[in-house]
């Protein structure tokens, strides 16, 4: 991606862009991937940029390694350490990790990893159905039926239904509408749109063609200083430092050759476009330490609410700059990655007239899904009543749409896997 911008108008103002401008939005928005080999691709051209990474001690190394993600198996890990679950039914999901081959597909059986560990039967069923709450969809599955019964319940499916679905693919292949409805009891507009659901599955829970994850590196990361206050500080393994050669730049004060110039232009734009893109991002970070204090205290169920629009006029910048510097960033906080986007939520009334962040409430349902009595789980209406009694001003429709998001079946469907 080359970073020689021609003068444009903005989109928004009409007023134009200088280059240096211009640079400064792209580089804001870019990944720290992405600027870093826009980094070393200008560095191989232009002779007065120094790039260098910075010094870090083995603390932190090890600190900012922690949210590496080179594995599958470390990724599901990650996503299980998330979740609100009895010790034990974590302890059996974490170990299922180990039993997940590199496509995604579940390499055993519940019998054999029963048998091997000398674990009910029941619970380690239990901890698969943990395992395969993860994402990609559809990873755990034991079988091709099975991948894309999960990748179907996405597609907003109950986990009976799908599983009915994919019993009657060949049907579907040949596009059998009326008998499809009867055999479904939908209408056949639904089926049909089932059946356009089917055509975008894959046959793998991670793609044979994707490559490996590369390791992520966290953009911002909040520790504790030595008072022990929290705080917010630069990744220092995201992008190398850039900085002008300035040997270079005196031997060549006053020369008028056009490539001299262009080339320290490019270099001193640059340099000043990415300490920009780290101001930017150190002052997002201090804000949030700010706002969420109780968030990196406490954890994710105490997210304060915080609107994009509310971030910028703190800062006192346009809203769309900030959408540019949190695109594709992530935040390190008790060895856990952040996107920085999951800071920024829509809310509902909370208790005591203070509004509740969309991700906290997500995260109360899963803990009283979590918690609900065997063979007796929770329907919508009386989650919905549950946080009601809290104080959230929530519907059994806003309920529903949540647990959705989370891939957790309803309470019949929950039911019926508890039998």
């Amino acid at each position: 991606m080359s970073l020689r911008p021609s003068l444009r108008p903005s989109l928004r103002t009409g007023v134009a862009l200088t280059p240096g401008m211009q640079q400064s939005l792209q580089i804001l928005r870019m990944t720290a991937t992405d600027l870093t080999q826009e980094i070393e691709r200008e560095a191989g051209e232009n002779p007065f940029l120094r790039v260098a990474r910075a010094d870090r001690s083995a603390y932190d190394f090890a600190l900012e390694t922690v949210a590496a993600l080179p594995s599958l198996g470390e990724s599901l890990r990650q996503q299980i350490g998330l979740m609100v679950l009895p010790p034990n039914l974590r302890a059996i999901a974490l170990y299922l990790t180990g039993e997940v081959r590199d496509d995604g597909y579940f390499d055993s059986s519940v019998e054999d990893v029963a048998s091997a560990t000398s674990l009910d039967r029941a619970d380690v069923a239990e901890a698969l159905t943990v395992l395969q709450r993860c994402e990609p969809t559809g990873v755990g599955a034991r079988n091709l039926q099975e991948c894309l019964a999960l990748q179907l319940c996405e597609h907003g499916l109950e986990r009976y239904m799908a599983d009915r679905v994919v019993r009657l693919l060949p049907l579907f292949a040949e596009k059998r509408w009326a008998d499809l409805s009867r055999a479904l009891g939908l209408p056949e507009a639904e089926v049909q749109r089932i059946g356009g659901a089917l055509r975008q599955l894959r046959t793998r829970p991670v793609p044979e063609a994707e490559a490996p994850a590369a390791p992520l590196t966290p953009d911002l990361i909040v520790d504790r200083d030595g008072s022990g206050a929290l705080r917010a500080r630069l990744g220092r393994r995201a992008v190398p430092v850039v900085a002008l050669d300035t040997s270079l730049v005196k031997m060549v004060a006053g020369k008028s050759d056009p490539f001299i110039q262009a080339a320290h232009g490019r270099a001193t734009a640059l340099v000043r476009a990415v300490r920009m893109r780290g101001r930017t991002l150190l002052r997002i970070g201090e804000r949030l330490v700010h706002d969420q204090s109780r968030f990196f205290a406490l954890g994710p169920e105490h997210l304060a609410p915080m609107s994009r629009q509310q971030m910028a006029e703190a800062l006192a910048v346009h809203p769309a700059t900030l959408g540019r510097a949190v695109a594709g960033k992530a935040l390190l906080a008790d060895g856990v990655l952040y996107p920085l986007s999951l800071f920024f939520s829509s809310s509902l009334p909370g208790p005591d007239g203070n509004d509740v962040s969309s991700y906290a409430i997500q995260w109360a349902i899963r803990r009283l899904i979590d918690a609900e009595p065997a063979g007796r789980p929770l329907s919508d209406a009386r989650i919905c009543d549950k946080l009601r009694h809290d104080g959230v001003d929530i519907s059994r429709r806003t309920v529903a749409k949540y647990r959705g998001c989370m891939r957790i079946p309803s309470s019949s469907e929950r039911r019926r896997r508890k039998d």
